[in-house]
C-alpha cells in the first residue's frame, strides 16, 4: 500500500481486525519445544535423598581447585573424571541444601553406594552428569538430546 491508500499488485492489504504476528525463528521455536530441565540431581543413598545442584558460587570454588573452566570437569581429556572430581563436584553440589556432609562424608556415602550395588559409571551417568544438565551448563535442546542418551546408556548398564 502506498502513501494514498493504493495498493499496489501482489502487496496484500491487512484486514481491519487482523494484527501483526511475528514468527520466531526456527532456534527459539525449537528451544520451546526442548522439555523444561528438572530443578536438581537427586542421588540416593543409605535411605537418604540428596538434591544436588551447582551454584555460581560453588562453580566459582571447583574452577578455583582445578584451575580451569568447569565445562571442562564434565569429562576429562575426552573420558572419564576421577573419582576425586566426582565426588568433589557431588558434594558442592549437594552443599547448598546438606550443610551436615563434609567432604570426608563424600568418601563414606559413595561406599555406601557401591554396597548397595552403584557402581562409577552409574555415578557417572546418573549422578555426576545430571548435576551439569540441571545446573544449566548446556542448552534446553543438548540438555534433551544427553538425556536421551543417558536414558539409552542406562538401559545398557
Amino acid at each position: 500500500m502506498d502513501f494514498f491508500g493504493n495498493t499496489t499488485p501482489g502487496s496484500q492489504m491487512p484486514m481491519q481486525n487482523e494484527t501483526y504476528q511475528p514468527t520466531e525463528n526456527a532456534a527459539v521455536q525449537e528451544e520451546k519445544k526442548a522439555p523444561q530441565r528438572n530443578p536438581f540431581a537427586i542421588w540416593e543413598v543409605g535411605g537418604e535423598t540428596y538434591r544436588l545442584k551447582l551454584q555460581t558460587a560453588g562453580v566459582k570454588e571447583l574452577e578455583a581447585k582445578y584451575k580451569g573452566s568447569i565445562m571442562e570437569l564434565m569429562s576429562f581429556k575426552g573420558g572419564m573424571p576421577p573419582l576425586t572430581v566426582m565426588l568433589d563436584v557431588a558434594h558442592t553440589a549437594m552443599k547448598p541444601w546438606t550443610h551436615k556432609v563434609s567432604a570426608k562424608d563424600m568418601e563414606s556415602l559413595y561406599d555406601k553406594y557401591e554396597q548397595e550395588g552403584g557402581d562409577l559409571l552409574s555415578f557417572f551417568t546418573n549422578v555426576y552428569l545430571e548435576v551439569f544438565l540441571v545446573s544449566g551448563f548446556l542448552s534446553k535442546s543438548v540438555a534433551a538430546e544427553m538425556s536421551e542418551s543417558l536414558a539409552e546408556m542406562r538401559k545398557e548398564l
